[in-house]
């Protein structure tokens, strides 16, 4: 876990543990937020109770979307990094 000069934090609940970005809640919230695709898995483990009960209710199914281990394996890590370096350089100039 590097810090790249943003917040680390050493205990990082999330189980993406190639994640270039691991343990760096700045980067990862921007990069989530950025994407628009999901939340970062830390925040999904305190809402999924609540939405998994609302689906419950609503005669909704859900389902694990989390990467299998092999997706990091063709990931390019170094963009990611570079990219929400980038991005959070971008945010900090505003």
């Amino acid at each position: 876990m590097k810090d790249h000069k943003v917040s680390v934090n050493k205990h990082c609940p999330c189980t993406q543990t190639e994640c270039p970005i691991l343990g760096n809640c700045v980067l990862c919230v921007q990069n989530h937020l950025s994407h628009q695709r999901h939340i970062p898995e830390c925040i999904q483990d305190i809402l999924r109770p609540a939405v998994q009960e609302l689906a419950r209710q609503m005669e909704l199914k859900t389902a694990e979307g989390r990467p299998e281990p092999g997706f990091w394996k063709t990931f390019d890590k170094e963009k990611h990094l570079t990219t929400s370096l980038e991005r959070h350089e971008g945010t900090k100039e505003k």
